[in-house]
């Protein structure tokens, strides 16, 4: 019976042996699948860019002040055009980041539209212009607080 009692204790000392090396590597392969995904997450979330954006800076004598970023990969067609007078102003954009500060006259019931044409994809942006109402809008950055 000492011999049965050795090989049994052989038997389990070599179970929980092999239980501890499954755990050890089932671990492993979970952290670095974890690992993988943030980095893929991380990666995909910082590269992707607006591009177009439009800014209303204000207004100077008359005239109204826009901020425009345009970010594209290829040459784009870069168009202004206003609803009621026609194209303002068409550029064709070789840069892949261009930060440029346009200047329109202001009329009566504008409807501007922004464009940037980059391959098959069109972006575009729209701005009312209202000359009969006087209106002011703060705009703040509030902290994030947590409850």
């Amino acid at each position: 019976m000492t011999g049965n009692n050795h090989y049994q204790q052989l038997k389990i000392n070599t179970m929980t042996k092999l239980k501890t090396i499954a755990v050890a590597f089932a671990s492993i392969v979970i952290f670095s699948n974890i690992t993988n995904a943030q980095a893929v997450k991380a990666s995909y979330s910082t590269n992707f860019e607006e591009p177009l954006k439009v800014k209303y800076l204000g207004e100077d004598k008359g005239y109204l002040l826009f901020e425009v970023t345009l970010q594209s990969p290829a040459s784009s067609l870069f168009a202004i055009a206003d609803k009621y007078e026609g194209e303002l102003y068409t550029a064709y954009i070789s840069d892949r980041l261009k930060v440029q500060t346009v200047k329109i006259e202001k009329r009566a019931d504008q409807v501007l539209n922004f464009k940037l044409v980059s391959g098959r994809k069109t972006y575009a942006k729209s701005f009312e212009v209202n000359t009969n109402t006087v209106e002011t809008t703060t705009v703040e950055e509030g902290a994030v607080s947590m409850l």
